[in-house]
């Protein structure tokens, strides 16, 4: 061999001094054209990724307008479609409509972003991934909020109820004042703003959709005559249907149902009104003033109320 009997440190230096040689005639034979080509082959990737981004862009900024304009068009044509929508029905279609374009807005930012990091040469398997368990831990420790939302889209979707309706839901009961996806404010009969999560309403009482009914119940004594009681009450409520400021709010001809229950203090007799939404209740104060009048007319009698004072209260 050509390097036998040589010192190993000589043989080492040989064979580094081979080496360099290797690589300087390596780098004598890279000609400029090689140079160019390669950084031609670069810039053409470059711009290649570059008008790939700019279509992702320029393309989700029409989806994005295409979507605005659509949820209008939608949220236009079902107003029209009820003739003279009323506020609160505005109020809902608006609502939607500006859920249901955030909701599109966000889904197509997010594929946006998605595929302009996929043409920057990222990986974004990893990256749907982490978003992936991102959003379950989110969703683990916001469950009542996506609760909330999820229910008052269905409320407002469905119609339910809306601005002015009557609604009682569990214990509480008051007059709608607003509306929206996570809650619903209520105004009680005494003033008191209450406000209900809407993940909460389950069962509710709508007392204003469509027709209401006036129910009055009057007792009397055992002693009184029950043919005469139904016929005064029969003809009060054909007063009341008579009248021209309180009979326009009733829909149907009243029902006297006759003796509804029987007590050792006295006998129940029952009007039924269906009324309009939210009259309910100025026909049944108007009736049981008219009733009350008339009982006296007629010498009905009713029962008494007992009152017991204790001793030592002033009387």
């Amino acid at each position: 061999m050509i390097l036998a009997g040589i010192h190993p440190v000589d043989g080492l230096t040989a064979i580094l001094s081979l080496a360099s040689g290797d690589l300087l005639d390596a780098a004598r034979q890279l000609t400029g054209d090689d140079l160019t080509g390669k950084l031609g082959d670069l810039l053409r990737d470059a711009a290649r990724s570059l008008v790939r981004i700019v279509l992702v862009v320029i393309i989700a900024l029409v989806a994005l307008r295409l979507l605005r304009a659509a949820v209008g068009r939608i949220v236009a044509g079902v107003l029209s479609a009820q003739g003279e929508p009323t506020a609160a029905q505005r109020q809902r279609a608006d609502t939607l409509g500006r859920v249901t374009e955030s909701t599109g807005r966000v889904v197509i930012i997010i594929v946006a972003a998605m595929m302009i990091l996929a043409n920057l040469g990222m990986d974004i398997g990893p990256l749907i991934a982490s978003a992936g368990l991102a959003g379950i831990a989110i969703g683990l420790g916001a469950q009542s909020l996506v609760r909330d939302t999820i229910n008052g889209f269905f409320i407002l979707f469905e119609d339910q109820f809306g601005v002015g309706d009557v609604i009682t839901v569990g214990a509480e009961s008051g007059t709608v004042e607003t509306i929206d996806l996570r809650r619903t404010v209520l105004r009680a009969v005494n003033g008191a703003q209450i406000i209900i999560p809407n993940g909460e309403i389950r069962v509710l009482q709508n007392q204003s959709k469509g027709w209401s009914r006036a129910v009055i119940d009057v007792q009397t004594t055992p002693y009184a005559d029950d043919a005469q009681v139904v016929a005064v009450l029969r003809e009060v409520t054909a007063q009341v249907v008579d009248d021209p400021q309180i009979g326009q709010h009733i829909l149907e001809p009243p029902q006297v149902l006759g003796v509804t229950s029987i007590s050792a203090t006295g006998v129940t007799f029952r009007v039924l009104v269906k009324t309009e939404p939210l009259q309910q209740w100025a026909v049944e104060r108007e009736l049981r003033l008219r009733i009350r009048e008339a009982f006296r007319q007629h010498q009905i009698p009713v029962p008494a109320v007992a009152t017991t004072v204790a001793a030592g209260e002033p009387g």
